[in-house]
């Protein structure tokens, strides 16, 4: 905030429920080595495999008005069920193997077109935090080091002129990417018609054309 002054973070009223179940507690018919997401009336799962397939990964998401501060609060499971009751019977089947969920209220900031102030600079989070709904976070941050480290290297005498220009080669890609995962975040927890046109829009895709459809975020810095 001392370097950007933009107040507190935007609490999105979207929480994440997360856990991890071993590859024996996955019910067989629901194991894939692939990251699969279900998309309902304001939730969605994700779940994909860690460590070569020795764990499993779980992601519970959907909208509330509680905030907790911090990132690792208990979660409350009957909040949970409440808000995924009347799901597919392959989410509540895979729900109903955790027992113990850790809970994220997730938040974001608008974008903004600096974060250098003199010879401190900011990066990844810190810089441009965002929602979770392009896996995006530390991607971001890994480019921001990249980009970083070339400015420098141009200009390593004057290291403010550096910052500004990895500024400046940043702010808009990042800003396009917190945007879009608000954006995405609608689109996954869409409810009545437009649940039905994004099911339109996205069933015929073929995994080709939903690569491309990506392109502008997994095509380069």
């Amino acid at each position: 905030d001392k370097i950007v002054g933009d107040g507190n973070p935007l609490v999105s009223g979207h929480i994440a429920y997360r856990a991890v179940l071993t590859r024996e507690e996955v019910p067989e018919d629901l194991w894939r080595p692939d990251v699969i997401l279900w998309a309902g009336p304001r939730t969605h799962l994700v779940h994909y495999p860690l460590r070569r397939g020795e764990i499993y990964n779980l992601v519970a998401v959907f909208h509330s008005k509680r905030y907790v501060e911090g990132w690792n609060a208990e979660a409350d499971t009957s909040e949970l069920w409440a808000h995924f009751k009347g799901q597919r019977p392959e989410v509540l089947r895979m729900l109903e193997r955790i027992e113990t969920w850790r809970m994220w209220v997730l938040c974001d900031r608008e974008p903004v077109k600096d974060w250098s102030k003199g010879r401190v600079t900011l990066l990844g989070d810190a810089a441009h935090p965002m929602l979770q709904y392009l896996a995006q976070g530390a991607c971001m941050a890994t480019e921001d080091a990249v980009w970083l480290a070339d400015k420098i290297a141009e200009n390593p005498e004057d290291l403010p002129a550096a910052f500004r220009a990895y500024v400046q080669q940043r702010y808009l890609r990042t800003a396009r990417v917190q945007i879009m995962a608000r954006v995405y975040g609608d689109f996954y927890h869409a409810r009545g018609p437009a649940a039905e046109l994004r099911n339109q829009m996205l069933g015929p895709r073929s995994p080709e054309e939903s690569y491309d459809g990506m392109a502008w975020l997994y095509g380069g810095m």
